[in-house]
């Protein structure tokens, strides 16, 4: 094998069985016995000597990088570079439903059939559904995929698009936490199944974290600064990695870009945490009560912040910022960058920018520095204007209390 697998706490090396945990408090790290060379492919297989798979697969996920120069003018910046996911035809965009979770849906399907496993249990808020939704039904891949009651909507795909073998499954008094939760469970209960995993998929930050490869390739150097709307963490922790590997490879010159994570005011326990200086999460970095908030994709009852490996530390080694954005100033950057760059953006690449003009008011980015601005999904709105869409309708709704046991129940009947 290509690589094995690291506990960030203790440092031992262990095989890769689609491991997710080795100690409770770390992360596993994907530990490359070789040097990158970009290959002739697309999307996140360009970079797949640092993916943790035995070889490619035939679908397509990736970044588009480049310099946005009307944007930059518009917010006083001089080096301003977006990557792009999602649906863009004249950018050449690779995410076809819309996000970058495709970019971590296609190296974990091949991850999955490296390691012989039967199929796949995930939970989403919507876009991590509609990513592994597109690409299982691709690749006749059984799925079982968890949503909340708000979340059913999300999953869609074009009219004709394969689902034979994705199964969505609506709690229906339930959120993305109890979504997470009914997952869990059943995971426990099919053998042979396995949880897709989210931060502690390797597969997942690997082909998240790539990225920032094609951003440093693109550029020709490695970027100052890193913007992206934070939720769960898989992304940001992903880049981070990724950046060390390349200067450790000698690839780039270091550092790695300072990490600039931002989340909705209403609730941010990531920003609430770090600001504190802590290097955990407490029940007071939460809101006391349910809270609506303008992009509820960023909105996780369980980051990935105190495990080694985890937010905090890419944050600390990082010398990295954190920041809270307004529904107001999220909307209205993603009027300006729609109107600005020709293309529609999801909430959390509003959000994103947002926190770069607090940035750059504030002072806390030069505005002639290298900055990446992650845009993790636009061009749903175009894509749907291009080719006509479908949900994915639900093959069973469940209550929290008694999901588990319901789908277990289905299957055993089905």
């Amino acid at each position: 094998m290509k690589y094995q697998l690291r506990c960030l706490d203790t440092g031992d090396l262990i095989e890769d069985a689609y491991t997710l945990k080795y100690t409770d408090n770390a992360l596993l790290q994907a530990k490359f016995n070789g040097p990158m060379e970009v290959k002739p492919l697309e999307g996140v297989w360009k970079y797949l000597d640092w993916i943790p798979t035995s070889t490619s697969n035939e679908y397509v996920a990736g970044t588009t990088t480049y310099k946005a120069e009307a944007l930059g003018k518009s917010l006083g910046m001089s080096n301003l570079w977006v990557t792009f996911h999602g649906y863009w035809p004249e950018k050449g965009g690779m995410c076809p439903t819309g996000s970058f979770k495709d970019m971590e849906a296609v190296p974990t399907i091949q991850r999955l059939h490296d390691h012989g496993c039967k199929g796949l249990i995930c939970a989403s808020a919507g876009n991590t559904a509609r990513g592994f939704t597109h690409f299982c039904g691709l690749a006749d891949m059984p799925l079982i995929v968890v949503v909340g009651k708000d979340h059913g909507h999300r999953i869609w795909t074009k009219v004709g698009h394969p689902t034979d073998s994705v199964k969505v499954v609506v709690v229906e008094d339930g959120d993305y936490y109890d979504a997470k939760t009914v997952a869990k469970a059943i995971a426990k209960k099919l053998t042979g199944w396995q949880m897709e995993g989210s931060v502690h998929n390797v597969a997942r930050r690997d082909g998240i974290g790539s990225l920032i490869l094609d951003a440093a390739f693109t550029i020709g150097a490695m970027p100052e600064h890193y913007f992206q709307g934070i939720g769960g963490g898989p992304g940001p922790i992903g880049v981070h990695e990724m950046a060390e590997r390349l200067i450790e490879s000698g690839q780039f010159d270091g550092p790695a870009p300072r990490q600039h994570l931002s989340q909705n005011v209403e609730h941010c326990p990531i920003h609430n945490a770090w600001q504190a200086k802590r290097d955990h999460l407490i029940a007071e970095d939460y809101p006391p009560h349910d809270v609506e908030v303008y992009s509820d994709y960023l909105m996780n009852k369980g980051p990935a912040y105190g495990q080694v490996g985890g937010v905090h530390d890419i944050l600390k080694a990082s010398n990295g910022q954190t920041y809270v954005v307004e529904r107001d100033d999220a909307v209205a950057a993603k009027t300006q960058f729609e109107s600005i760059e020709g293309i529609d953006i999801m909430t959390p690449g509003a959000v994103a920018m947002a926190s770069l003009q607090q940035a750059l008011a504030s002072g806390e980015v030069d505005p002639d520095a290298c900055t990446v601005l992650n845009i993790s999904g636009g061009g749903v709105e175009r894509l749907k204007q291009d080719h006509a869409t479908e949900t994915v309708e639900p093959w069973l709704r469940v209550t929290k209390a008694d999901g588990a046991a319901m789908i277990i129940e289905a299957l055993e009947q089905s």
